[in-house]
């Protein structure tokens, strides 16, 4: 476990996953989701090489077919961390046999954590290490303590968006068709039957930041300009809100299952890097 520190919050990263386990205000307020089994045991988990599920959790790549757990392995292997600092560190994770059995790309991941004030501004950097082009994914998926009554809650848009979903179907596939949700919304107010059938996975947000809330006050403001959707995600009763920046989706019924050609896909030339930015702030 790594612990960073400034005058306004601690926080602390578990090596295993690179996944944020606490942040705390300088009064001891906690933020983020315990991580009960009895709900859901995740907290903060990192999406590499997949966002969600692949259609049978597998895909073909020059003809071979490979098999892969939803939302990809980085979340289940432990980074190399290297602390920059009081208020800095870096979470770097490289293929290895495990997971070119799995994915047969050679890559350098690396999730990088600062602190700024009230602020974590975290940066995930995939570096393609190999000789040919690779396809990949990457999805973020922290967890907010939602404690009290769940529908004082609310998620507060960047911009008054007509809100319409991305329908799924059976474990969390994509259907190909949208759904109208909510229109002229500024602020959705969150109750445990948006979430009954699947999580809200929005299709063409504009706004690129969104605040949760509590009673109308501010709680954590997240700005994931460097990503193209937007999910929110909880289980039934359960005190907590994930708000996910993704790029990348899970797959549709009717993939043909070959990455290259998976929808959102990202292709990345060999010796490149793509870097993905958000920024977490947080209110006393």
């Amino acid at each position: 476990m790594i612990e960073l520190k400034n005058e306004k919050l601690t926080v602390l990263i578990k090596e295993f996953g690179a996944e944020i386990a606490s942040v705390k205000n300088a009064a001891g307020r906690e933020y983020f989701w315990c991580g009960d089994k009895k709900f859901w045991g995740g907290q903060a988990p990192v999406l590499f090489p997949v966002c969600g599920k692949l259609l049978n959790l597998a895909f073909r790549h020059k003809g071979k077919t490979y098999t892969m757990k939803g939302h990809g392995f980085a979340r289940n292997k432990t980074f190399r961390a290297e602390k920059i600092g009081d208020t800095c560190a870096v979470f770097t994770l490289c293929d290895d046999e495990e997971t070119r059995a799995q994915y047969p790309f050679a890559f350098r991941l690396s999730v990088r954590y600062e602190l700024n004030g009230e602020s974590i501004v975290i940066t995930n950097s995939v570096e393609n290490t190999g000789d040919e082009t690779m396809y990949f994914n990457f999805g973020s998926h922290e967890a907010y303590a939602a404690d009290g009554n769940f529908e004082d809650w609310s998620v507060e848009f960047e911009k008054t968006e007509n809100l319409r979903i991305l329908e799924q179907i059976g474990p969390a596939y994509l259907t190909g068709r949208v759904l109208p949700f909510r229109d002229g919304v500024k602020e959705l107010k969150l109750s445990y039957a948006m979430f009954e059938e699947a999580s809200l996975a929005f299709d063409k947000i504009q706004s690129r930041a969104a605040t949760l809330k509590c009673c109308g006050k501010p709680v954590v403001h997240v700005d994931f300009t460097g990503f193209d959707q937007l999910l929110l995600w909880t289980k039934p009763n359960a005190p907590f809100i994930c708000i996910e920046p993704w790029n990348g989706v899970p797959d549709y019924i009717d993939t043909d299952g070959d990455l290259s050609h998976k929808r959102g896909i990202l292709a990345l030339e060999a010796g490149k890097t793509y870097s993905m930015p958000h920024t977490l702030q947080f209110f006393d």
